[in-house]
């Protein structure tokens, strides 16, 4: 009987359920205002007398549907305003007519404005939720057709980008169309890099446009914006349009008919894209060069002798001939009896054809040195610009043919040089070679093929190029020469099976790379391995960098004692609580001093990477005098943590990087140690002022009043408890929550 009666309660439940469900589909079906979680809602937000909306408690999105028998699809709509206000009336209502004429639904997005520093936060939460939301219920909303598209104008358009940019691979829109889009020239705090940038493989069709008689550092940026998007390997039309009476800070409809933009949208709204065939990769079809005659000296010279080290590549490897640079070629190649094949203004295709008419005929060479690209990204020089992942197959293209005439050379593939044109800070040209680099990093095997990055000796700090070392922001100085030199050295030297020919070693052990100095409870090596192995499978949102404190809080890869058994991290809870929504990759590792995570940087631990955050915490050792490393100063210290933050900065353009204060240790604060270590926290907070770094010091929280640490912090007054980690944690996530 029991049995019966709980029956019919579930079977009234799930009726009530699903009754709720069919009335919740047929309310939506209509609605002309829907939340952000896909409930109808009785009203939206009145505008005031100019149509504008200057205020959203409740964002939500108001459906305008078409009237056409056969709807084309959505259209996300999000209005500009200067994040001050929504143009509803012309960037809105207007526009939603316009496009329901041409056979679209429109849902105009109304997010949250004039909210003061966290406006822009807000707004992009507001927008992932909707979008999120409209693909996940466009049939109980009422909203027909297959495409599910983007639009914004002004910062909608820059609203509508960053939205692009955080969305997966999997729920990019069909189309992104970006009407005059506003704060594409903002760079990352403290970095001369855009804020905005592309997806790295970019899904939907953009369609950009701006006026020519608007802020040229808006349509420079827009155009520059298109010009990344073609390079990422993705489909776009950016089109100047005669001078126009819509521009940024007018509000004025920007379909009437008197203007040039309806017709060009209308064809790219009902145009359907073609599909894309795989053509034959321009970059790796070879093609003769411009130098004959240098091509048949250096066949000539080829034939005649055998060569322990070719040096491949462009003019940046041709001037190693130049007078100039002939003391770095004699102090670093000469002696392993190198033969530079280095050939001005040549592209990959080219590279190949000498290749294919005998300059590697009959030789042997311990290693093998590929320097190319930029040539294959240059506009200004070429008729044509390849894309990152044509230049990736060129480079590929020419590794496979090197692996076939020298089976037992090892080659060096360089990171393609940080080259700009007309300035020092990042444009098209160098975030496409920047992501060709990075589809082919994946290549090193660490057997045949290694991947060397060199690029952070050319950069400031901002990450802008310093002009001492590439004076037309392309070509390496005599001096950046010779500092390229300096770090590939000790790979070079490696693969060559001699010894490192750099005798200007700095006495500051701090910034110069080392494998393990110290026997710890785990294996370095083991664990460097395992995260060269894992980390893009993981794919990380978040890297942490750092020593044991770092090491010991959890994640991925996981901890092992020496024997590989697993090993129970120290902060689980904390972890979990903090990380459990992430893709964490954890660099932490037992005993490593900045030397050490500069060393693990410069081989491959975040190559190809692209997280949001990098989180630093790394030092402390450096404060220990051992047999294998001497303890050093503060402001060494501080210089190898600099090493590092460079290293990230150039490596990982987009993150944000975190440098976290070195925590205090041993119990007593005056303790010669402890003493140190606050000297290096000044100096720290003092270097990420100056650099714009986000920087966080928990050791006051760890601390009681008589600077003695809290009861239940430390383990060893060194490494954190789960109830330390826990400081940390609460330090760090608001500075990593996800918008």
């Amino acid at each position: 009987m029991k049995l019966i009666i709980k029956l019919g309660f579930l079977l009234f439940i799930t009726a009530a359920a699903t009754a709720q469900s069919v009335e919740q589909t047929k309310n939506t079906l209509h609605a002309g205002y829907v939340s952000l979680e896909g409930q109808s809602l009785p009203k939206g937000i009145p505008a005031d007398a100019d149509g504008n909306v200057r205020w959203v408690s409740t964002p939500m999105l108001r459906l305008i549907r078409t009237t056409s028998k056969s709807a084309r699809g959505t259209i996300l709509l999000m209005p500009g305003g200067g994040y001050q206000l929504l143009k509803l009336k012309n960037e809105g209502i207007k526009t939603a007519s316009y496009l329901n004429a041409q056979g679209f639904d429109v849902a105009i997005l109304y997010y949250r404005v004039a909210a003061e520093q966290q406006t822009r936060n807000m707004a992009l939460q507001d927008a992932l939720k909707a979008f999120r939301m409209l693909k996940a219920n466009r049939a109980s909303l009422g909203l027909r057709g297959l495409q599910l598209d983007m639009m914004g104008f002004s910062s909608g358009g820059h609203l509508a980008a960053r939205t692009v940019q955080r969305l997966s691979p999997n729920e990019q829109p069909d189309k992104l169309i970006l009407i005059s889009p506003e704060y594409l020239d903002e760079t990352l705090a403290g970095t001369v890099f855009p804020a905005v940038m592309p997806p790295l493989n970019p899904g939907p069709v953009l369609f950009a446009t701006f006026s020519a008689n608007d802020k040229k550092a808006c349509i420079a940026s827009c155009s520059e914006y298109a010009k990344t998007w073609k390079g990422y390997d993705g489909e776009e039309t950016f089109t100047l349009l005669p001078d126009s009476a819509y521009i940024l800070g007018t509000d004025t409809n920007p379909f009437d008919k008197k203007l040039k933009l309806p017709g060009l949208l209308q064809t790219f709204l009902t145009t359907t894209p073609p599909v894309k065939v795989e053509d034959v990769n321009p970059s790796s079809i070879p093609v003769e060069g411009y130098s004959p005659k240098r091509h048949a000296e250096k066949s000539a010279a080829v034939a005649k002798e055998k060569f322990d080290l070719i040096m491949l590549g462009n003019s940046i490897t041709n001037n190693f001939e130049k007078s100039a640079y002939q003391s770095v070629w004699n102090q670093f190649y000469a002696p392993r009896h190198a033969i530079n094949l280095g050939f001005s203004g040549y592209r990959t295709e080219n590279i190949l054809w000498n290749i294919q008419h005998g300059e590697l005929d009959g030789q042997s060479p311990k290693v093998l040195v590929l320097e190319i690209g930029t040539n294959n990204i240059d506009e200004k020089n070429y008729p044509t610009r390849h894309t990152a992942g044509q230049l990736a197959g060129g480079i590929a293209a020419i590794v496979n043919v090197v692996r076939q005439k020298l089976p037992f050379t090892k080659i060096i593939i360089l990171r393609c040089f940080p080259g700009c044109y007309g300035g020092p800070n990042p444009t098209s040209h160098r975030a496409i070679l920047e992501r060709a680099s990075n589809i082919v990093s994946k290549m090193a095997d660490g057997e045949n093929i290694f991947y060397c990055d060199v690029n952070h000796v050319f950069l400031n700090f901002d990450g802008s190029i310093n002009r001492d070392l590439m004076p037309d922001y392309l070509h390496p100085s005599p001096a950046g020469a010779k500092l390229w030199a300096q770090a590939m050295e000790p790979l070079l030297s490696k693969l060559m099976g001699d010894q490192s020919l750099d005798t200007d070693v700095p006495a500051n052990t701090a910034i110069v790379p080392v494998i393990k100095l110290e026997n710890d409870s785990y294996n370095w090596f083991d664990r460097h391995a395992e995260v060269l192995r894992i980390k893009d499978s993981i794919n990380p949102q978040i890297v942490l960098i750092g020593n044991s404190i770092t090491h010991f809080w959890g994640g991925e890869p996981k901890l092992k004692h020496a024997d590989g058994t697993p090993r129970k991290p120290n902060g689980p809870n904390s972890w979990a609580g903090l990380f459990g929504q992430y893709r964490v990759l954890n660099l932490g590792f037992g005993w490593d001093r900045t030397q050490n995570a500069l060393w693990r940087l410069d081989n491959g631990e975040v190559d190809g990477l692209h997280p949001q955050t990098v989180v630093i915490d790394i030092g402390t050792n450096n404060t220990s005098q051992t047999d294998n490393a001497r303890m050093n100063t503060a402001p060494e210290i501080v210089d190898g943590i600099r090493a590092v933050c460079l290293r990230v900065r150039s490596k990982l353009p987009g993150a944000q990087i975190i440098l976290m204060a070195v925590f205090p240790r041993e119990q007593n604060p005056d303790n010669p140690r402890r003493i140190l270590i606050n000297e290096i926290d000044k100096l720290l907070e003092a270097f990420a002022k100056e650099q714009h770094l986000t920087y966080v010091d928990i050791g006051p929280k760890l601390l009681a009043a008589d600077g003695t640490f809290l009861p239940g912090m430390m383990l060893d007054f060194t490494h954190p408890t789960d109830k330390g980690y826990q400081v940390w944690a609460d330090a760090l996530r608001p500075l990593i929550a996800e918008p």
